[in-house]
């Protein structure tokens, strides 16, 4: 199984995740995740750098671990289009090592830019417009397309990697499931394994034999979040910055990192842990790993607040990977 690290811009400045790529991958990570927010899930002390030229910074920083977006909305910001161009251009750039996630998204990535943001249904339709669109701008021909919400009028990629950048869906229902299931290389989510393995894998399959795919073939992927330090509560502490993403779900028309973080310093303490694996003991994360791999997953990505991710990385090349 392949183990990733998440780069978070939300927690850091674009150049410090550049160093902290550059420690992931000679600690052995076999991935390096990024976000892809306009708005952060906090505001005091947050960041939320771009993802995409901060990806090619970090690729060319890289020898060999693949990199991309964990995730990508493609609901109003993003035209589907642009998003082929992204990831063709990077994977010509640096070939194998680059992929893209697309997801439904969050009102923070969409409402602080004056677009609407639209309920579940017509978003879960526009990500099946982006993923039409991308697998068929691969193609590399000239492409019209007429869909639900996004649109292209004889366009063509020209600049393309010899072989597709994978595509990737995100979600935490049946019906995201279903079109990663339709359209994607892999499926990522968040999801309980419970919940994954009685619900969401037999929608992914589902919708791979409804589009005559074999389930096997999609990857499976779950973003898994750690917090370790040497003593517990210092390790607990950290994941505070995280409880905005706790207490707002991602459905909610909420956009502005001020209320997200209101609503977050009122989740007690006592619940923080809830977050993920709060820990100081780095065994525990090996643990969390294996229960995944038993579950079927291909790949974790672990999403570290811990308060020293160097020193997290470290104990991960020593103790883990």
């Amino acid at each position: 199984m392949e183990v990733g690290f998440f780069a978070a811009h939300e927690q850091y400045a674009p150049s410090t995740l550049l160093d902290h790529a550059e420690l992931a991958e000679d600690a052995g990570f076999d991935s390096v995740w990024t976000s892809d927010h306009f708005h952060p899930w906090w505001h005091t002390g947050a960041h939320c750098g771009a993802a995409w030229p901060w990806l090619g910074a970090a690729l060319e920083r890289t020898d060999s671990v693949r990199m991309g977006t964990g995730v990508t909305p493609p609901v109003g910001r993003y035209h589907p289009g642009l998003l082929a161009q992204f990831a063709a251009t990077l994977g010509s750039m640096y070939p194998g090592r680059a992929h893209l996630t697309l997801a439904t998204g969050e009102a923070m990535n969409e409402r602080p830019l004056g677009f609407e943001w639209p309920d579940y249904p017509e978003r879960r339709a526009r990500l099946v417009d982006a993923c039409r669109i991308y697998r068929e701008l691969m193609t590399g021909e000239f492409v019209d397309y007429d869909g639900h919400y996004w649109n292209l009028d004889d366009a063509k990629l020209y600049t393309r990697p010899d072989e597709d950048v994978p595509l990737y869906v995100a979600g935490n229902g049946v019906h995201s499931a279903e079109v990663a299931g339709r359209y994607a290389d892999g499926f990522l989510t968040l999801a309980p394994i419970e919940t994954y393995e009685t619900e969401l894998v037999p929608a992914l399959e589902a919708g791979a034999a409804e589009a005559g795919r074999d389930p096997s073939e999609v990857k499976r992927i779950r973003q898994a979040g750690v917090s370790y330090a040497d003593e517990y509560a210092d390790a607990l502490d950290a994941v505070e910055f995280w409880t905005g993403s706790m207490a707002v779900g991602f459905d909610e028309a909420v956009a502005d990192p001020r209320e997200i973080e209101s609503r977050g310093r009122e989740i007690p303490r006592a619940e923080w842990s809830e977050w993920g694996l709060v820990t100081d003991d780095v065994t525990e994360v090996r643990e969390l790993l294996a229960r995944h791999e038993d579950a079927g997953f291909d790949e974790v990505e672990l999403l570290s607040s811990s308060p020293n991710q160097e020193g997290f990385v470290a104990a991960m090349a020593d103790d883990v990977l």
